[in-house]
């Protein structure tokens, strides 16, 4: 009895520290499971064989996964996405029970669909709400201990069903009231995060973006929360809200995409299939190569990849070998007279890339992605460039958002970290296939340096 009743206590202590934080990754399957449930149930209530009620389920979750149905909510309604889950049952009944049902069939199969979705949702989000208010919240900080916090702080301890408890504030000199305390400086998130153990973060006063970066490659969800009277409200749709107080949710780290791991996939998919169909390219170019400039086929260069890691980029030779110091610290060697006729069309064609789909097969590198540097020029545009060393949050790649620009060879440095940054930050698998069809068709022009 005494060992069961330590079991439960640690339990509810694990729950009520992670609830939310668990909310987070249950919400999503739990509403998948529901979908795909509730349209088992509908298409098998019509009749329809196995193989139709599978391809109905799994229609029905993919375009709920496009319409970002699943995306996670602080406090969601069953009516929030009422109207695309009925045209998703619709399209879904329509596609599986093709030529087996009548239009009516598929209509009152859409609908049906539709109301069992609703009650399985309002039961999921009832359970949820009760479950908060036992205290299944999550520890969170409040950024900025101004009116605006203060505020904020209030109703969330006064409204425990959004899964937030405020545990005090960070701020520079404010003083704690509504019974939370001023925890630290902002420059304390860290120590302050890790001490308390903390799982979300609210912005509601005036923070630096490395903060917020900080509390998130911490673990922990981040929340901005602008006052009604700032200009950002005019501009951007607020999916989320605390009692009325309207919150943003920063985008979680790329790598935590739910779309993430398919970007390694495609990088494999593609550089095994290139590798294939370039070998007697390759085999083409060793020849030329060694007619023009001896042996050594293969030219090896340290670089700076994802994280700062250094990695051993792999290209064809193009001019004759050189010391390892000029290797590293020349810029340029687009017209460099020790270029052949041969190295500069290959150069042009971007032929003596090929070899970099080993590296992506390696892991080193990925199709799409920031174009690595050597670690000298790192060094140097770090420190004179904004934003540079922001471009190793994501891979490097072959191709990138700035090279299909024409940002490449001897061109505007800023302009190649503003391009990767703006690619790193909104990026989508399918920003990286448009990229990819893209760098085909500058090949075709022969756009190399």
């Amino acid at each position: 009895m005494a060992v069961s009743v330590k079991v439960d206590h640690l339990v509810t202590r694990w729950a009520a520290d992670h609830g939310s934080r668990l909310w987070m990754v249950v919400q999503p399957l739990s509403l998948v499971c529901i979908d795909l449930s509730c349209m088992a149930l509908t298409a098998a209530s019509a009749g329809q064989d196995i193989p139709r009620i599978a391809c109905a389920a799994i229609l029905v979750v993919a375009a709920n996964g496009i319409g970002r149905v699943y995306l996670p909510r602080l406090l969601p309604s069953c009516l929030d996405r009422g109207f695309w889950l009925a045209g998703s049952g619709l399209v879904s009944t329509l596609v599986a029970f093709w030529g087996t049902a009548s239009p009516l069939i598929v209509a009152l199969c859409a609908l049906v669909f539709t109301f069992l979705a609703l009650c399985g949702r309002s039961v999921l989000y009832f359970a949820t709400r009760k479950a908060r208010r036992r205290g299944r919240t999550s520890p969170a900080l409040v950024i900025g201990a101004g009116t605006h916090g203060h505020r904020l702080a209030a109703s969330l301890l006064a409204y425990p069903e959004y899964g937030l408890l405020p545990l005090g504030f960070l701020d520079e000199s404010a003083d704690g009231s509504s019974g939370l305390p001023v925890l630290g400086r902002l420059s304390d998130v860290a120590d302050v995060v890790q001490l308390h153990e903390v799982r979300a973060v609210v912005i509601t006063g005036q923070a630096e973006q490395s903060l917020a970066r900080t509390a998130r490659a911490l673990g922990c969800d981040v929340y901005l929360a602008p006052d009604l009277g700032e200009l950002i409200v005019d501009f951007i749709t607020l999916q989320e809200h605390v009692h009325g107080f309207p919150l943003l949710r920063m985008r979680p780290e790329t790598e935590r995409s739910v779309s993430w791991p398919l970007k390694r996939a495609l990088d494999i998919a593609v550089a095994f299939a290139g590798l294939i169909v370039a070998a007697p390219i390759l085999a083409i170019c060793a020849l030329i190569i060694r007619t023009e400039i001896g042996p050594g086929l293969l030219f090896r260069q340290r670089r700076v990849g994802y994280r700062g890691k250094p990695i051993e980029l792999i290209k064809l030779r193009t001019m004759k070998p050189t010391d390892a110091h000029e290797s590293a610290t020349l810029w340029s060697i687009a017209h460099d007279s020790r270029v052949g006729p041969v190295g500069r069309l290959l150069r042009r064609a971007s032929v003596d890339e090929i070899p970099q789909l080993w590296n992506v097969l390696r892991g080193d590198m990925s199709i799409v992605g920031p174009r690595p540097e050597r670690p000298h020029f790192v060094e140097e545009f770090s420190r004179t460039i904004p934003g540079y060393g922001q471009r190793h949050r994501m891979p490097v790649g072959i191709t990138g958002w700035a090279q299909i620009h024409g940002l490449r060879g001897d061109t505007s440095i800023e302009d190649r970290a503003r391009f990767d940054n703006h690619y790193i930050t909104g990026w989508t698998l399918r920003s990286d296939i448009k990229i990819m069809m893209r760098t085909l068709w500058s090949l075709l022009r022969l756009g190399g340096s």
